[in-house]
């Protein structure tokens, strides 16, 4: 598996989206935004444990938190 900076991935055990910034050898330097912490969280991971994600997967996981807000306002 080729991961290059700039893709889109995620742990293999399940994960948030996360942003490939380095590659150096079977360690990926990643970084996401964590909305616990408020903040953008790094970590170097081996390459072994994340699988590639393709971009709309991404947006359809967007697009269906946007449709959860949406149903939570109009209940309110």
């Amino acid at each position: 598996m080729a991961i290059a900076p700039g893709e889109i991935v995620q742990l293999k055990s399940g994960s948030p989206a996360l942003t490939v910034v380095a590659v150096e050898g079977e360690k990926v330097e990643v970084v996401w935004f964590s909305e616990e912490a408020g903040e953008f969280r790094s970590q170097s991971l081996p390459l072994v444990a994340l699988d590639e994600l393709e971009v709309e997967e991404f947006e359809l996981d967007e697009d269906d938190e946007d449709e959860d807000e949406e149903e939570e306002a109009d209940k309110d």
